[in-house]
């Protein structure tokens, strides 16, 4: 049997070829590119030291200048010289052993530019020396200056001299790399021209050979698919094709077999697309939630801009008009008789103005308050001791109100993490709200429990209730049903609850009280095993 297979391998082991000798060239080639770089990074290092050595001879000549305007004063700029000399003939000696290893063609005139600059230094060194010190007295100044200057300018010729050697090399090692880059391109562009047509050759021979069998196959195929269960595929090829034509036969055969086994899936598919369905529904329900808490996030951020700005608006004038009504009774009270009708009048006035100034501040604090509510810094504490405070803080109020207070605490409820600072100000705005549905009396009832890995706290009363259709609504900032106050305690207390990773429910009979439920989570490090909850009651009544 011939095989297709065969000589596509044949094909794929000349193309493979191929392109591991243009691999291999290429690497080879980068490799050269990449040493070449190596040298030119080489030689930039080089220019680099050849300006440093210009800068220590800079330095040299100013030195030797101050020392030779006044040698019996300048002996810091003698010293400072011979220590730039020093190093720099340390440095012309190490890079000279450098260049006298170099086997590039440019070294030996690099070496010899070095040992003339080498020779210059010198030369600059015996003026400073105690030797040279006979000359400076008897060479006048201008004639010294002269020398220092005609030798700077040799020392920047001759490094110049050396920097333009290493530019030479750098363009050398440039053009070496320009070559390899245009052979690679030169390679490139024939073996491209060769893969073309290696591909046309092969497009033909696989249309021929592959594509019109295949043709052919899918045709019958098409039948079969229309219910001809009894076509079949006639073929004389004698590669892999004859091969597929009898699988092809085959599988007719198979079909209803198939087909069972397709059924069977396919509800196999509808179970998991409708899990599936599901695990989207509670996703997307999950997003709806979360796009509610970014929507009141964005709300409270910008109710706290415009309290900035109404407390800023607002308050100002208001504190003004305060401070003139105070001046203007306390003028009343000194320029009026006190017996007469209008004072009585006047001041009766003034305190009404006074008293709304005051109502008016009042609710401004209430509303900056909720919108620039601080941050909760949560810690481990002790719920039913919170309770306790707040039942004590209550309990003179309840009682002038004809209000009985009880509580039933979990002591085995275990520490939660809270902003005491917060949860005692919702327990608060809770009970106060319970109070003023009592205005006949009744009894405030505290509760605490653990439920569902979460921490309860109830607030009940037996006054009022509350109407139906105000109960999704009492949340809601600004809404209430009282003459006094803005409608923020029960907001406050649930942005309270989800600071805290909780929440905040209420149920309620009209005439017949509320219960407001506070759920906080359980600090879980905290838990230990095998706890049975107890309760202990507590009771507060009140005359």
């Amino acid at each position: 049997m011939k095989s297709l297979n065969s000589y596509l391998l044949i094909a794929s082991a000349i193309l493979f070829l191929g392109v591991v000798t243009f691999g291999a060239i290429s690497v080879m080639s980068v490799h050269a590119v990449s040493e070449k770089a190596r040298m030119i990074e080489t030689e930039a290092r080089n220019i680099a030291f050849i300006g440093r050595l210009q800068d220590q001879a800079h330095q040299l000549l100013l030195a030797e200048h101050h020392y030779l305007l006044d040698p019996q004063q300048n002996a810091f700029a003698r010293d400072r010289a011979e220590s730039i000399g020093n190093a720099l003939r340390a440095d012309l000696s190490d890079h000279l052993a450098y260049e006298e290893a170099t086997a590039y063609p440019e070294s030996l005139e690099e070496v010899r530019l070095l040992r003339e600059l080498d020779a210059v230094v010198r030369s600059l060194a015996q003026l400073t020396s105690p030797e040279g010190n006979s000359l400076t007295g008897a060479v006048p100044p201008q004639v010294l200056a002269e020398e220092l200057l005609q030798r700077g300018e040799q020392i920047k010729e001759l490094l110049t001299q050396v920097n333009a050697l290493h530019f030479d090399i750098i363009a050398r090692k440039i053009g070496m790399a320009e070559g390899h880059f245009s052979f690679l391109l030169q390679l490139f562009l024939g073996l491209s021209l060769l893969g073309l047509f290696i591909v046309w050759l092969g497009y033909m021979l696989h249309s021929r050979y592959v594509v019109s069998p295949v043709k052919s196959l899918a045709r019958t195929a098409h039948r079969l698919a229309a219910g001809d269960l009894s076509t079949r595929a006639d073929t004389h090829s004698r590669t892999e094709i004859g091969v597929l034509y009898r699988s092809f036969n085959e599988m007719a055969e198979t079909i209803q077999r198939h087909e069972r086994d397709l059924s069977r899936l396919t509800q196999e598919l509808e179970r998991r697309v409708e899990d599936r369905t599901r695990s989207l529904e509670q996703a997307y329900a999950s997003l709806q939630r979360t796009q509610r808490d970014l929507v009141r996030m964005e709300r409270l951020a910008t109710l706290g801009q415009i309290a900035t700005t109404v407390n800023h608006e607002i308050k100002t004038p208001l504190n003004t008009l305060y401070i003139n009504l105070q001046l203007l009774k306390r003028a009343a009270r000194t320029s009026m008789p006190s017996d007469s009708a209008g004072h009585s009048e006047i001041l009766h006035l003034i305190s009404m103005i006074d008293h709304g100034v005051l109502r008016i501040s009042s609710y401004l604090d209430e509303f900056v308050n909720y919108a620039r509510f601080p941050p909760s810094h949560p810690r481990r504490t002790d719920t039913n001791a919170l309770v306790g405070e707040v039942m004590e803080t209550f309990s003179q109020k309840a009682e002038e109100a004809g209000v009985r207070i009880e509580a039933r605490l979990d002591t085995r409820l275990q520490p939660l993490l809270l902003d005491e600072r917060t949860i005692v100000q919702a327990i608060v705005n809770l009970c106060a709200n319970a109070l003023d549905a009592m205005p006949d009396g009744g009894t405030l009832s505290l509760a605490t429990r653990a439920e569902d890995d979460c921490g309860i706290i109830e607030v009940s009363d037996t006054g009022t209730g509350i109407d139906p259709e105000d109960q999704e609504r009492i949340f809601t900032p600004f809404f209430t049903r009282k003459e006094t106050g803005l409608g923020f305690g029960l907001a406050i207390v649930q942005r309270i609850a989800e600071d805290h990773g909780g929440s905040v429910s209420c149920t309620s009979r009209p005439g017949q009280g509320s219960t407001f439920t506070l759920r906080l989570p359980i600090d879980q490090s905290a838990m230990s095993p095998d706890d049975e909850p107890e309760s202990a009651q507590l009771e507060y009544g009140t005359s």
